[in-house]
C-alpha cells in the first residue's frame, strides 16, 4: 500500500506520452463517456430522451393549464412558485408538449459582457425555438440586469415564431415590471403521492393506494421537493430489482431511511465518537460504504495522515483489532464487506462532518483524490465515493471543490484518472443550483490558465456529452477553446467533438462561422489555429445543404475562405478544396452545387494566386482515374464558368448555365 507521501511524490512525477498512450487516452475519454450514459449517442436524442422520461411520469402542478394558455397567447409565460413545486419540469413540459419531434428545448444563459453587463444573446434564437431561461438561482441585481434585456429578446422571439418560458423564484415577483407580472402565474404544489404513484407505475411497481398512506412515508411525502419524490421511486425500483421476491412494503423503509435527512439515531451515534480515530473511521465507512475492510482500513489511515492526526505511539498489538474497532462503530462485515448496522447513518455521519468541519472540506477533497488513485476500488465503489463527495460538496454550497478534485485527478504531465474527473465535474454541471457558476469557471479557466492535456480530455468529454444537451451554444464556446488547444497531431479530441456539435445543426453552424468572422480574422488573416478550425469546418458543412447554402452562411463562408487565400500558404488549404468540389459533386440538388461552387468562387476571386490555383486544382481533380470522371469534369466546368463570372468575365452570373459537355474545358482567360 502506498503512503500518502509518496502518493504526493508519485502525481509530481513526469509522464511521456507516445501512441500507446495516445490511445490510452481516448480509450479512457470512450470509458467516461460511458459512465454518463452518452458513448456514441447524439445529443438531441439524449434530450429527447430525458423530455420523454419526463413526460411519461409528470404530474401538472396547479394552474398549469393557466401557464399554457398564456404561452399560447402570447408567446412567452413567467412560471413562479415556491422551490421543490416543479417550476423547472413544469416550464420543460409547456415547451415539450408544443416541440415538433426531435425539435428539443434550447436553454438560455444570460451572458456577461466585458462591461460586466448582463445580456441575453439574441442571435441564438433560432425559427421556432423552444427557449427555457431559468433566473430561480438568480440575485436580484443580476435579474434586473436580464430583465432589461427581456423585451429585446422577446420582439426576435415574437419575430421568429419561437417560445419562451421564464422561471423565477417568488421573491423576485416584487421585482417583475408590469409587462412580465401580466405573464406570471404561481405554480401550486402537485400531490407528492399522486407524483410517486406515477413514477412507480412507469416502472412497473403497482401498490395500493392506501399502501403511500404509512405514516414514515406520509410524512416524508408532505414537504419534500418533487425531486426526491422521484429519487425514492427510483431508488424503490432498485430494490424491486435486487429483491423481485419481495414487495412494495419491504422495498420501501431502507430506501426512504437512504433519503431521510434526520436519522433519529443518527445525532447521538455521531455524538459518541470519542476520538478522531473513530471519527475517521466513521467518515470512511460512510463514503466507501460496502466496501473491503483492507480497503476502510487503509482509507481511514490516509484521512488521519491527510488532516496532520497524531499518530497512536503505543505498540500495535496494545491496540484493539480492527473488527473490534468497526464493532465500536455499529458496523458489521458481511460477506467481505463494511456496513453500519443501520443505513441512516451513512447521511447522519456524511452530512455531520461537512456541515461542522468546514475548515477540514479542503482536506477530505485531498483524501478523496487519494481514495481515487491509489485504492484498488471497483466501479460501483468509485462511482459510491464521487457521488458521496459531490452531494456534500453541492449541499454546502462548495461546487468549487468538484472542479478541483477533478483537476487533482488530470496533473501536468500524467496521465491522472480522466474517467473519475469527467464523473466529477458533470455531477457539479448538472446541479440546478451550482450548474451555470461551474460552466462560468470552466470558461475562465479555458481563457486564463494553461491546463493540462489530460484536463482538457475531461473538459472535451463534460462539454460534448452534459453541457451540449441542455446548452448547446455554451458547449460550442468552450469546445471552441478547446479545439485550439488541440496539440494530439491526426488526433483533435476537441475539434472532432466541436465539428460533431455544429454540423448537427444549422443554428449552431451558424454561430461557429460567427465566431471565425468576428473573431479568428484579424488585419494578415485566420489568427491560429482559427484557419485549421474552419478548413475542418469547411469540409464537414460542404456535405450538407442545410449548413452551407443559407444567405448568411455563404456569405460567412465566403469571408472565411477568402482569409484563408489570401494568407494561408497554398499548401495549407490546396487538400480542402477537391473535398469540396468532391462535395458538390455529391450534392443532392442543383442548389447545393451551385451554392458550393458559388461560395468557392467568389472567395478567391479577389486573390489572382488563389483563383488561379484553385482552377488547377479543380482540373487535376477532374481528370483523376475513376468511373465517375465525367461528372467530375462537369463539376470543374461549373466552377470555371462561376469563377469567370465571379471576376467579371465572360458570362454574367445571372445567366443560366449551359448544357453539359463532353469537350475537355478551355483555360481561363
Amino acid at each position: 500500500m502506498t503512503d500518502f507521501g509518496t502518493f504526493v511524490g508519485e502525481a509530481r512525477a513526469p509522464f511521456h506520452t507516445g501512441a500507446g498512450d495516445q490511445y490510452i487516452f481516448f480509450a479512457e475519454m470512450a470509458e467516461a463517456s460511458q459512465r454518463l450514459g452518452t458513448h456514441g449517442k447524439d445529443r438531441r436524442a439524449i434530450a429527447e430522451r430525458q423530455l420523454g422520461f419526463l413526460y411519461e411520469r409528470f404530474v401538472p402542478p396547479r394552474r398549469l393549464g393557466e401557464a399554457r394558455h398564456l404561452l399560447h397567447g402570447n408567446r412567452t409565460v413567467v412560471l413562479s412558485g415556491e422551490p421543490g413545486v416543479g417550476r423547472r419540469s413544469a416550464a420543460q413540459m409547456l415547451l415539450y408538449e408544443r416541440a415538433a419531434a426531435g425539435s428539443g428545448i434550447h436553454e438560455v444563459d444570460p451572458e456577461d459582457d466585458e462591461d460586466g453587463r448582463v445580456t441575453l444573446d439574441r442571435r441564438t434564437v433560432a425559427d421556432g425555438d423552444r427557449l427555457l431561461l431559468d433566473l430561480s438561482a438568480c440575485e436580484t441585481n443580476r435579474f434586473l440586469g436580464v430583465q432589461s434585456e427581456l423585451s429585446a429578446f422577446r420582439a426576435v422571439v415574437e419575430q421568429r415564431g419561437a417560445r419562451l418560458v421564464v422561471v423565477v423564484s417568488p421573491r423576485l415577483e416584487g421585482s417583475l415590471n408590469a409587462e412580465l407580472q401580466r405573464l406570471t402565474v404561481p405554480l401550486g404544489r402537485p400531490r407528492s403521492a399522486d407524483v410517486l404513484m406515477r413514477h412507480l407505475r412507469r416502472e412497473g411497481i403497482t401498490p395500493p393506494p392506501a399502501a403511500l398512506a404509512a405514516p414514515a412515508l406520509a410524512h416524508f411525502l408532505t414537504a419534500v421537493p418533487m425531486r426526491d419524490v422521484a429519487r425514492l421511486a427510483d431508488l424503490i425500483r432498485r430494490s424491486r430489482n435486487d429483491s423481485p421476491a419481495g414487495s412494495f412494503s419491504t422495498w420501501w423503509p431502507d430506501r426512504l431511511a437512504q433519503l431521510v435527512e434526520d436519522d433519529p439515531q443518527g445525532p447521538e451515534f455521531v455524538r459518541g465518537l470519542a476520538n478522531g480515530r473513530q471519527r475517521a473511521l466513521a467518515l470512511t465507512v460512510a463514503m466507501l460504504h460496502g466496501c473491503a475492510p483492507d480497503t476502510i482500513y487503509h482509507a481511514a489511515t490516509a484521512l488521519l495522515a491527510v488532516v496532520d492526526h497524531p499518530e497512536d505511539e503505543r505498540p500495535r498489538l496494545d491496540r484493539a483489532d480492527f473488527n473490534t474497532e468497526l464493532s465500536n462503530l455499529e458496523c458489521v462485515v458481511g460477506q467481505g464487506r463494511v456496513r453500519f448496522t443501520e443505513p441512516g447513518h451513512v447521511r447522519a455521519v456524511l452530512g455531520h462532518f461537512w456541515s461542522y468541519f468546514p475548515d477540514l472540506r479542503p482536506h477530505f477533497r485531498t483524501w478523496v483524490a487519494y481514495c481515487g488513485q491509489k485504492l484498488r476500488l471497483n466501479r460501483q465503489e468509485r462511482d459510491q465515493l464521487i457521488d458521496h463527495f459531490a452531494e456534500q460538496s453541492l449541499r454546502t454550497g462548495r461546487p468549487e471543490e468538484l472542479v478541483a478534485l477533478a483537476r487533482e485527478w488530470t496533473p501536468q504531465g500524467t496521465r491522472g484518472f480522466m474517467p473519475d474527473a469527467v464523473q466529477a465535474l458533470a455531477a457539479a454541471l448538472r446541479d440546478d443550483v451550482h450548474g451555470r457558476a461551474v460552466r462560468q469557471e470552466i470558461l475562465a479557466q479555458l481563457k486564463k490558465e494553461t491546463l493540462s492535456r489530460t484536463y482538457r480530455l475531461a473538459l472535451t468529454v463534460v462539454c460534448s456529452d452534459v453541457i451540449a444537451v441542455s446548452h448547446p451554444d455554451e458547449a460550442l464556446v468552450r469546445l471552441h477553446y478547446l479545439a485550439r488547444a488541440d496539440d494530439d497531431g491526426d488526433r483533435r479530441p476537441a475539434l472532432d467533438a466541436l465539428l460533431t456539435l455544429v454540423t448537427s445543426e444549422p443554428r449552431l453552424c451558424g454561430r461557429l462561422l460567427y465566431r471565425l468572422t468576428a473573431y479568428g480574422i484579424g488585419p494578415r488573416g485566420f489568427r491560429a489555429p482559427e484557419d485549421r478550425i474552419f478548413l475542418a469546418l469547411a469540409d464537414a458543412a460542404a456535405r450538407d445543404p442545410d449548413l452551407c447554402t443559407g444567405t448568411t452562411a455563404r456569405r460567412r463562408l465566403a469571408e472565411c475562405w477568402a482569409a484563408v487565400f489570401a494568407h494561408r500558404p497554398h499548401a495549407e488549404w490546396a487538400p480542402h478544396v477537391p473535398a469540396w468540389l468532391t462535395a458538390a459533386q455529391a450534392a443532392r440538388t442543383p442548389a447545393h452545387r451551385d451554392a458550393l461552387l458559388a461560395t468557392l468562387a467568389a472567395a478567391a476571386a479577389p486573390y489572382p494566386a488563389a483563383a488561379g490555383r484553385t482552377y488547377v486544382l479543380s482540373q487535376g481533380w477532374a481528370l483523376a482515374a475513376g468511373s465517375d470522371r465525367a461528372q467530375r469534369r462537369d463539376v470543374a466546368e461549373r466552377y470555371r464558368r462561376r469563377l469567370d463570372a465571379a471576376q467579371g468575365i465572360g458570362r454574367r452570373a445571372a445567366e443560366p448555365e449551359p448544357p453539359d459537355t463532353d469537350a475537355p474545358p478551355e483555360a481561363p482567360r
